[in-house]
């Protein structure tokens, strides 16, 4: 893997034609806002909780990326799961798509930045490698849009 090609993979999974099927930004369009709050029974958390929870984690990578070694997300917490996220109105869902296209678009811009070196580095304040992280983001946002298209199909 290299930088080139992890900004391709990356922005294949968000807003291309990725293998698994329609991709991030793709499937979240398609999805009504009347569905983005509810919760079928025995589910954790509504599209919008997980929309936001997949912002949050790309704002992990964000700060990696800009060098911040002490960021860090606690799993579990408010941090990761934000709590009272309600998207009522299309400009609601139409402003949350677009903090989301901003993370995709902060993220591909630093990467271009970086080395292929950087790649191999361990990510500052953790165990794992950049590219450990990288793959971990894009595996991430493809498990919680597989969360998001079954709720909707279960919902709607």
């Amino acid at each position: 893997m290299n930088i080139e090609n992890s900004i391709i993979q990356y922005n294949e999974v968000f807003n291309e034609e990725p293998w698994f099927g329609t991709s991030v930004l793709k499937s979240l369009e398609q999805i009504p806002v009347l569905f983005w709050n509810k919760k079928p029974e025995k589910v954790s958390h509504s599209i919008a909780e997980l929309i936001y929870h997949i912002i949050d984690w790309r704002g992990f990578v964000i700060e990696k990326l800009k060098g911040n070694a002490t960021f860090d997300i606690e799993l579990n917490t408010e941090k990761d799961w934000r709590k009272g996220i309600l998207i009522h109105t299309e400009e609601e869902k139409k402003n949350t798509l677009e903090t989301l296209v901003e993370t995709q678009n902060t993220i591909t811009k630093l990467l271009a930045t970086a080395s292929d070196l950087w790649l191999s580095e361990p990510t500052l304040g953790k165990t794992y490698t950049n590219a450990y992280m990288m793959r971990g983001i894009m595996q991430h946002d493809t498990y919680h849009l597989g969360q998001i298209n079954l709720i909707y199909s279960q919902l709607k």
